[in-house]
C-alpha cells in the first residue's frame, strides 16, 4: 500500500503524563490509543524519534522500543530515507503473520497446512468479492491486471501484482476478518516462495487471476469459487515441486 504523508501536530503536548509503568510500554499504549481513537488514516506521519523523546521526556532509545512494539502490532511502520519517517499503517495480519512463521521454524506447521487453510478460506473470499466488490475494488483489481498485461516481461513486477491480486481480493471480500486471516499465511508464502522466479509461470498464473476478475466482476460467486479453488492447487503443486527441485540441487 502506498503511504500518504499526513503531519500530527504535537505542539500542544498531545499525550498524557506518565505513571509508573516501564515507559516504553506506556508510551506505546498511548500512542495506540491515540491512532485508534483518533481514527488516524493510513499513512500519517507520525512525530519523529526526536520530537517524541522531548514530548515524552525520556530518552530515544526508550521511544524506539515503544515503535518496535506498535511495528509488532502492525500499527506503524518506519521507513527510513528522505521519504522516510514513522507511519500509520493496517497491518493487522502481522502478528499472525509472526506467530505462523515460528511454528513453521519448529516444524508445528507446513506448506500443506498453509495450503489447506487456503483452501478453506480464498474460494469463499473470491466468491464474497463477487457478490460484495465496490467500484473501488473492482478498479484497483481493473488497474492491476492492466499493469500486469502491459508488463509480461517483468517476473518480479508479475509476482508481485499475482500475489497483491489475493490480497485485494481479500479486501474486496467486505469482511476484514477474512481479509486479516488471509494477509497473515499470504504474506508468509510470500517469505518463502521469495526465490520462486519463473516468468512462464507467473504468466500462467496471471492468466488465471484474469479469469478470476472476469467472474468477480460479473458477480459469479459460484464460478469464483470453482477457480480460485484451481488457483490455489495449482500453485501449490509447482510451488512443491520448485521447493523439491530445489533440495535436490543443494543435496
Amino acid at each position: 500500500m502506498k503511504l500518504k504523508r499526513r503531519n500530527m501536530n504535537v505542539a500542544n503536548g498531545i499525550f498524557g503524563p506518565l505513571d509508573k509503568k516501564r515507559y516504553s510500554d506506556q508510551i506505546a499504549d498511548l500512542m495506540q490509543q491515540k491512532i485508534l481513537k483518533d481514527h488516524l488514516e493510513i499513512g500519517t506521519l507520525l512525530p519523529t524519534e526526536k520530537e517524541l523523546a522531548e514530548e515524552f521526556q525520556v530518552s530515544r532509545s526508550v521511544i524506539r522500543e515503544s515503535l518496535r512494539i506498535l511495528e509488532i502490532s502492525g500499527l506503524v511502520n518506519t521507513k527510513k530515507g528522505p521519504t522516510g519517517g514513522i507511519f500509520v499503517t493496517d497491518g493487522y495480519d502481522k502478528p499472525i503473520k509472526n506467530s505462523l512463521g515460528n511454528m513453521m521454524i519448529l516444524g508445528e506447521v507446513t506448506l500443506d497446512h498453509l495450503f489447506d487453510v487456503r483452501l478453506l478460506v480464498e474460494p469463499y473470499i473470491a466468491s464474497e468479492a463477487a457478490s460484495h466488490a465496490g467500484d473501488i475494488h473492482l478498479k484497483k483489481l481493473r488497474e492491476l491486471i492492466s499493469q500486469s498485461d502491459e508488463n509480461q516481461h517483468d517476473v518480479t513486477l508479475l509476482k508481485r501484482n499475482n500475489l497483491r491480486f489475493h490480497l485485494l481480493l481479500g479486501k474486496a471480500s467486505g469482511n476484514p476478518i477474512l481479509a486479516t486471516l488471509q494477509g497473515s499465511f499470504l504474506k508468509l508464502l510470500i517469505e518463502i516462495s521469495l526465490d520462486f522466479l519463473d516468468l512462464d509461470l507467473e504468466r500462467h498464473f496471471f492468466r488465471a487471476h484474469k479469469e478470476i476478475f472476469a467472474v468477480v466482476e460479473n458477480k459469479q460467486a459460484r464460478e469464483a469459487d470453482q477457480l480460485m479453488r484451481q488457483d490455489i492447487l495449482d500453485v501449490k503443486e509447482k510451488l512443491k515441486g520448485f521447493k523439491k527441485k530445489n533440495l535436490r540441487a543443494n543435496s
